[in-house]
């Protein structure tokens, strides 16, 4: 089984593919896709939307995890952002029938460092390790991905979670 993470956001969207086998998960690939801050936003939209098919094209995922929304209150703006990037690639999963979840921060960092407040640091740590990884994962966008993509493998076959391994 394969799963494709998805750290999204308008400027950069973190992606990581891992594949389940028999001697366990690994992963096949990790990248950023960026969109041009001085484009309009349509034109960044579609730039993200042709991105995700090409990480779908290369990758063949049979599920996509997304992280869902954090948004502050005194702040939403990046929160509005973010829900445009996670509109565009939900459509995507749902034009390519692939199935998509969305998992929350808080989830993402329980599973991996069993704690659901454990810092960018502390993640990026825990999927290096338990991947072994010989460089920590980076920029966290990336990290993020790679833990997201693993827990989708997780809940859909009892892969078992990082912070236990």
């Amino acid at each position: 089984m394969r799963a494709v993470g998805f750290d999204p956001g308008l400027a950069t969207t973190g992606f990581a593919a891992v594949e389940r086998g028999r001697a366990g998960v690994s992963v096949l690939g990790t990248g950023l896709l960026r969109t041009q801050p001085a484009e309009p936003l349509g034109a960044r939209l579609e730039q993200l939307f042709d991105g995700v098919h090409g990480v779908l094209d290369s990758f063949a995922p049979d599920l996509l995890v997304i992280e869902d929304l954090f948004s502050a209150p005194a702040v939403p703006r990046p929160a509005i952002l973010m829900a445009h990037a996670r509109a565009v690639i939900f459509l995507v999963a749902r034009q390519r029938k692939v199935a998509a979840v969305s998992v929350t921060p808080a989830e993402v960092k329980r599973a991996v460092t069993a704690s659901g407040v454990a810092g960018k640091d502390q993640v990026a740590r825990a999927v290096q390790a338990h991947f072994g990884l010989a460089v920590l994962p980076r920029p966290s966008h990336v990290a993020d991905a790679l833990a997201l993509a693993f827990i989708g493998l997780s809940r859909a076959g009892g892969v078992g979670s990082l912070g236990m391994r």
